[in-house]
């Protein structure tokens, strides 16, 4: 990365880290179970594929 590089995404860290710390920002809603087996399945889903596609020939 250039320096130059380095300093946009510091700025942008640093903007963004702003906006978290407003007292009017609201944080995004937890993981629910829901969203938690949703994304397992999604992990078995592609691991199965990835294994399944091995044998492929």
């Amino acid at each position: 990365m250039k320096k130059t590089d380095l300093t946009e995404l510091n700025n942008e860290i640093e903007r963004r880290i702003a906006v978290m710390e407003e007292d009017n920002y609201e944080f995004p809603r937890r993981f629910s179970k829901k969203d938690y087996i949703f994304t397992a399945l999604v992990g078995v889903i592609c691991l199965a594929f990835v294994i399944g596609g091995a044998f492929i020939t």
